[in-house]
């Protein structure tokens, strides 16, 4: 699959009279192409690309290898450029891949990197495909995931809904999926010149409008790609995994171990207090919707420079969607203000909260958002009132992860313990506060 709308093709510089040495559908033009011919030739490709985009995307075989203990866990050039080149065919097969930079970003069990060919001429030479891509490496499901793997969507089924809401303007569009010779599955997105949200973002009301609209879209998305298992899947999982870490002496000890005491964590009963939670949700009305999960701030990418129209905020991640309470991400997202996961000096932001005000105005930009996207008539109110509910939903879920690894891995590091206890909190003080522990 090829996506040239955007990413390549909209960018030619017409400010430019000629067109130097390009390949098209195999064909190599070589020699000077007038401006007026190079523009019907874009106007043709522009169209065949796009007929392809609107397709769904295929899975493609490439005859590579993964290498596992690559230098630095970057994938080899020479590896890249054959991958690229397989959804990229006009001008990525001519480039030498050693003069490729590839760059590794965060990424939590995938390996992700930044491919980027050089532009020899400057960046006033007219060209048919990305200079950057993005090149995603999927790895094995962590022990703490692997408990919902009945729920999450395959790589196949992630691939196919990423490129259906790229076509929304508010995620990446997909170039390519595919499966290596050993059995690895990846795929190369669209790069986008965007940064990670910081909370400071979200203080910033066009900004948050943004995320609002995002991720209404995305709960609403009417996919029939993903199975569309219940609501209550989801609960009978987690709730039987907390289950078994309750009074657990083994997590009490290692929290000792690292310093911080857990007590009151481990003896407290998230099961009975989730279920109450879900039960008041269910009174009031709750909407479900196609659930991200993972909703952290490393998740949601903020465009350096967006154009006239376009929505400033990117969606990213959809390996954990499954069906549930539309709630539980409005309420991760208030949440995950509060955290700095991938800090190496303290995972718990310096910052304030969320307010009251400032989360009534995301519920009513995401209510605007999901009744035109569904037709229903939501308030603002209604959805704020769900999502204080569904506060303590995403705290329960950062609660199991957390304590799934700790139980495998014996971890007793500080700076997990101190999120722990900081999650307990919030939740605790929520149950208070919506009036729960009568």
């Amino acid at each position: 699959m090829i996506d040239y709308q955007s990413a390549a093709l909209e960018s030619v510089d017409w400010r430019s009279n000629y067109y130097r040495r390009s390949r098209i559908s195999g064909s190599v033009i070589d020699d000077l192409i007038p401006f007026k011919e190079f523009e019907e030739i874009h106007l043709l490709f522009k169209r065949r690309v796009v007929r392809q985009y609107n397709e769904m995307i295929s899975c493609t075989t490439i005859p590579v290898t993964i290498p596992k203990n690559s230098p630095g866990g970057l994938i080899p050039k020479a590896t890249a450029k054959i991958i690229i080149s397989t959804f990229l065919p006009c001008e990525w097969p001519n480039v030498d891949p050693e003069t490729l930079t590839v760059t590794r970003t965060t990424g939590y069990a995938n390996t992700n990197s930044v491919v980027e060919r050089p532009n020899p001429n400057g960046s006033d030479t007219p060209h048919l495909e990305p200079f950057k891509v993005f090149l995603k490496i999927h790895g094995e499901l962590d022990g703490e995931i692997e408990v919902f793997e009945h729920l999450v969507p395959s790589k196949f089924e992630e691939a196919q809904l990423s490129h259906e809401y790229g076509q929304s303007g508010h995620g990446a569009k997909v170039l390519g999926f595919f499966q290596t010779q050993d059995g690895v599955f990846g795929r190369v997105d669209e790069y986008l010149d965007a940064r990670t949200l910081v909370p400071q973002d979200v203080e910033d009301a066009d900004t948050r409008g943004d995320v609002a609209r995002a991720l209404a879209t995305f709960h609403a998305m009417d996919t029939t790609i993903l199975k569309r298992s219940p609501v209550q899947a989801y609960y009978d999982a987690v709730t039987r995994e907390l289950g078994k870490y309750h009074g657990m002496d083994k997590l009490k000890r290692l929290a000792h171990a690292g310093g911080i005491c857990l007590d009151h964590l481990v003896d407290y009963d998230f099961v009975y207090r989730l279920r109450r939670v879900i039960d008041k949700l269910e009174s009031i009305g709750t909407k479900e919707g196609w659930c991200i999960h993972d909703f952290q701030f490393m998740n949601v990418l903020v465009r350096n420079k967006p154009q006239a129209g376009e929505s400033k905020v990117v969606l990213i991640d959809f390996e954990f969607v499954f069906r549930n309470y539309r709630a539980f991400d409005i309420g991760a997202h208030f949440l995950q203000k509060l955290f700095q996961w991938f800090n190496e000096n303290s995972q718990i932001a310096d910052c304030r909260p969320y307010s009251d005000e400032e989360k009534r105005h995301f519920c009513a930009e995401y209510a605007k958002q999901w009744n035109q996207k569904t037709g229903d008539s939501d308030t603002g109110e209604q959805v704020f009132a769900e999502a204080e509910l569904g506060f303590m939903l995403a705290i329960t879920f950062e609660i199991h992860n957390m304590l799934c690894f700790m139980d495998q891995d014996d971890d007793k590091d500080p700076l997990n313990l101190l999120s722990l206890d900081k999650l307990y909190r919030e939740f605790t003080d929520q149950y208070v506060k919506l009036g729960l522990e009568r």
